[in-house]
């Protein structure tokens, strides 16, 4: 795996997953994400904190809400990050650990000398039985190494390929959130979660994907998924299905292009891409069953859009998709692998040369 990180860092992925499913004898990527709700219910002790920790970029306090809509739970959530954020989450660990309530504090990795005092305090809390505390944080060396030995680590990332993004933001949406307005509205998920899956997968192929890396991350998604409920609720009023030529899908692309996702990008040339995409997909065409997902300038039909109106529909399609998409899913040329792995290829010798040196002068 070593020699492969050095060499060909563009299949260390692959090379990993045949290795898993050698010596493992099973295959990571048809099992499903861990169970949040399970976890808090049965393993988790009152005075345990849940940690999840993530890569730069990528937020997981969106699985504690859903958790937290799903359930009902009470949940104060703090922003840490200032001295006020200090004095609010002390409160609420206070006030919670008494009632029984919840807590959620996020991007604690930004206040690392209060961890310190968290973790003495942890010691000595005696918590209402119902009390759970989560954290979410980058992974971080500044993070104190006794806080994460208290806690209970869950590990974030986004996951590699337009299936598993997919899958992952499917299954993120909560029960409540389905339960409210149109059937139309599942098909409207499906196409924000493709969508913001391919933005995310074009981030492998800077500067071809892109310009330059940006941080995209299911906060963008989540916000334009509240920005789907509350135009196509005011639309709906109430009924169970509504005429997808109704939809106010101007407003809907507008939004998600120029506030939501673009709100991120600073090149003009960026700006066009996530224009052609969201004016594609988000049209009442994509109602039909020969809606194409993936545009082709020969007119040949390349992926057609699920049937269906549930999000299992989606889901069930979704598993039908290989683990690893072609580049023309994104819009790109087929060539436009070779040409990463190519330039990938010529800045690893350097690479390698200077972890040679680096054990050298160890």
């Amino acid at each position: 795996m070593l020699i492969i990180k050095c060499l060909r860092p563009d299949r260390l992925l692959q090379a990993t997953a045949a290795f898993v499913r050698t010596v493992f004898q099973v295959d990571l990527n048809s099992e499903s994400a861990y169970s949040l709700g399970t976890l808090v219910a049965d393993e988790i002790l009152p005075a345990t904190p849940l940690s999840l920790v993530s890569v730069p970029g990528y937020d997981a306090s969106y699985r504690v809400e859903n958790l937290v809509r799903d359930t009902g739970s009470r949940c104060a959530s703090v922003a840490m990050g200032s001295q006020e954020g200090f004095t609010l989450a002390d409160q609420a660990i206070a006030l919670a650990a008494r009632q029984g309530s919840w807590v959620l504090l996020k991007n604690v990795h930004l206040a690392p000398s209060w961890l310190g005092q968290l973790e003495k305090k942890l010691q000595t809390l005696n918590p209402h039985r119902n009390f759970r505390l989560f954290l979410t944080m980058e992974a971080n060396p500044s993070i104190p190494v006794n806080i994460l030995r208290q806690s209970r680590i869950l590990m974030n990332e986004p996951p590699p390929g337009i299936k598993a993004n997919l899958t992952d933001s499917l299954r993120g949406i909560s029960n409540s959130r389905l339960s409210q307005g149109p059937a139309e509205k599942a098909r409207l998920y499906f196409l924000l979660a493709w969508f913001h899956a391919v933005v995310q997968e074009r981030l492998r192929y800077v500067p071809l994907g892109w310009s330059k890396m940006y941080d995209f991350n299911d906060s963008d998604m989540a916000s334009a998924f509240t920005t789907i409920d509350t135009w196509i609720n005011s639309v709906a009023k109430g009924r169970a299905n509504v005429d997808p030529a109704a939809i106010p899908w101007d407003a809907l692309r507008t939004l998600v292009k120029q506030c939501v996702y673009g709100g991120r990008v600073d090149s003009d040339f960026d700006q066009k891409i996530i224009d052609a995409f969201v004016d594609g997909l988000f049209t009442p065409a994509a109602y039909n069953v020969d809606f194409d997902l993936v545009p082709s300038a020969t007119g040949a039909r390349m992926l057609g859009v699920p049937d269906g109106t549930k999000l299992d529909h989606f889901l069930t399609w979704v598993q039908g998709l290989p683990e690893r998409e072609p580049p023309a899913w994104l819009s790109l040329p087929p060539t436009a692998e070779r040409v990463i792995a190519v330039a990938q290829g010529k800045s690893a010798p350097a690479a390698c040369l200077e972890c040679i040196l680096s054990v050298n002068r160890e």
